[in-house]
C-alpha cells in the first residue's frame, strides 16, 4: 500500500485575485476550433452566461458563488517548484516531483468572499506587438476580494515532497501569487495555513 501524507491547507488572500478563465462563448469558441472538441459539462455549465465578451472570469457554483478548480493550485505549486528547484531542501526535478506525488482535492474549490464583499471588475489597457505593429487594447477581468479564503488537502505520496518542503512551496504565494498576473505583487498573493491531518 502507498504511504500518504495529508494536509489541511488554508489560503487568505492578501491582494484581490483576477479571473483567468474566457468568457463563456469565447472559451467554447476557442476549445473546439483548436482541438475539435467541447468543454466538459460540469466546467462548460460553470461559466456565467451573461458577461461582456473577452472579460476573463472565474467559474461558478450552482448557487453563482465563484470558485476554482484544483489545477490552478497545482499549477502554482509546479510553478513555485521550478523557481525553487534545488533551493528547498535540496530536492531536485522538483517540478515533476510536484505534479508525480501530489493530489489537490476537492476538485471544485470555492471562493469565500468576505461578507458584504462581491465580485468586482478591473479593466486595463495593454500593449500588444502584433504583425502590424503595436497597438492598445482593454482587458476586463472578474476581480475577488483581498481577505477571500479558500480550502482544500494536499495528498502527499511519501516522497521527498516534505512538509518543509511544501512550506518553502506555499510561502512562494506570498510575494508571487495565483492567477492572472500573479509575479506583479499586485494580485493573488496570498498568506496560508497548514496543518497535518494526524
Amino acid at each position: 500500500m502507498i504511504k500518504t501524507t495529508t494536509y489541511d491547507l488554508t489560503i487568505t488572500l492578501l491582494t484581490p485575485l483576477l479571473g483567468s478563465q474566457p468568457s463563456h462563448d469565447i472559451a467554447e469558441e476557442f476549445i473546439a476550433k483548436r482541438n475539435n472538441i467541447v468543454l466538459p459539462d460540469d466546467e462548460s455549465l460553470m461559466l456565467p452566461e451573461l458577461v461582456e465578451r473577452g472579460t476573463s472570469i472565474f467559474h461558478r457554483l450552482p448557487d453563482g458563488s465563484p470558485c476554482l478548480f484544483n489545477y490552478h493550485l497545482l499549477g502554482f505549486l509546479k510553478e513555485a517548484g521550478r523557481v525553487l528547484n534545488g533551493k528547498s531542501n535540496g530536492v531536485k526535478n522538483l517540478r515533476s516531483k510536484i505534479a508525480m506525488y501530489t493530489t489537490v482535492t476537492p476538485r471544485i474549490i470555492p471562493l469565500m468572499l468576505p461578507a458584504g464583499e462581491s465580485i468586482d471588475y478591473y479593466e486595463r489597457p495593454l500593449r500588444v506587438d502584433g504583425a502590424f505593429g503595436p497597438r492598445v487594447t482593454i482587458a476586463r477581468s472578474e476581480m475577488i476580494p483581498a481577505r477571500t479564503t479558500l480550502k482544500v488537502g494536499l495528498e502527499i505520496i511519501e516522497s521527498e515532497i516534505t512538509e518543509d518542503v511544501l512550506n518553502d512551496l506555499l510561502s512562494f504565494g506570498y510575494s508571487h501569487g495565483l492567477g492572472q498576473w500573479r509575479g506583479s505583487g499586485a494580485f493573488g498573493t496570498f498568506t496560508y495555513s497548514l496543518k497535518k491531518e494526524v
